[in-house]
């Protein structure tokens, strides 16, 4: 069965993936769809259909020349079938054109104590899609920066399935058994970008021997950051933790995402092996 273009949807903002919405709004003599056909694009898939044919060759092209160059739309086309196309059909469509760009990165953090706020406080310039996961309900603060997405759970540990694939993550609850069984449970889950867990060197040695004893390799808890944050920064401040860990944060994110000039290398070694 065919997915329906709000489930797919769904699905392409869980996965952080880009689309384009093409709608058809409105319609005049013989046109291959409906008012309210629609078809989603990304930049190497499409799901549904506006009809087919050139018509959809051209939305697709056009599309994907805004996902290429990140460029925003929100804009009505219009395409004569006829004159324009060459297809039989001879009438003309409107077709309504959005874009739907993912924040460049998700990031987890599980604790709203003092470095969670100063983190979160940090985060509203900074172009992510934040979940702010705590069991206590009473620590959110009223008002939150727009790219904040606040999360009661009663067993945080529950939520790490349901997060987007590559997510960054800060593990700083008020309660180090949570801390560790957070760890655990990502380490464990391996679809991530990076996890920082707050804490002392005398809790990093207790927490790396703990998950040896469950079975861990020296690579898989080589993957954890703790302390979290730039090692050269030593503070029980709040504030300076939040900036030392997500200065250390940015620098694996910008290791992990290549420049468009390697990715242009990449598709020059990739065409010339063809």
């Amino acid at each position: 069965m065919k997915t329906h273009w709000v489930q797919q949807a769904a699905q392409l903002e869980k996965a952080a993936t880009n689309f384009v919405m093409v709608s058809v709004v409105s319609i005049q003599g013989s046109t291959p769809r409906e008012i309210g056909a629609r078809m989603l694009i990304t930049k190497d898939a499409i799901f549904n259909t506006i009809g087919g044919g050139h018509l959809e060759w051209k939305a697709m092209a056009y599309a994907r020349q805004c996902l290429e160059n990140r460029q925003p739309i929100n804009e009505i086309k219009e395409y004569p079938l006829g004159a324009t196309l060459g297809q039989c059909c001879g009438g003309k469509v409107s077709l309504l054109f959005e874009s739907v760009f993912q924040a460049d990165f998700s990031l987890a953090i599980f604790g709203a104590g003092h470095v969670g706020k100063a983190i979160i406080h940090c985060l509203g310039q900074i172009p992510c899609k934040v979940y702010w996961i705590d069991s206590r309900a009473n620590e959110f603060p009223q008002e939150c920066p727009e790219n904040i997405i606040k999360i009661h759970s009663d067993y945080p540990v529950d939520e790490i399935k349901d997060l987007p694939s590559n997510s960054y993550y800060l593990v700083l609850t008020h309660n180090h058994q949570l801390d560790l069984d957070l760890s655990e449970a990502i380490l464990k889950h391996n679809d991530f970008a990076y996890l920082g867990v707050i804490g002392s060197k005398t809790k990093s040695a207790r927490f790396k021997h703990k998950l040896r004893d469950k079975g861990f390799s020296s690579e898989a808890i080589a993957r954890m950051e703790c302390p979290m944050g730039e090692p050269e920064i030593v503070s029980k401040q709040p504030g300076e933790i939040a900036v030392s860990t997500l200065s250390q944060l940015l620098k694996y994110r910008q290791k992990q995402t290549p420049t468009k000039q390697e990715k242009r290398s990449k598709e020059v070694l990739y065409e010339n092996s063809n």
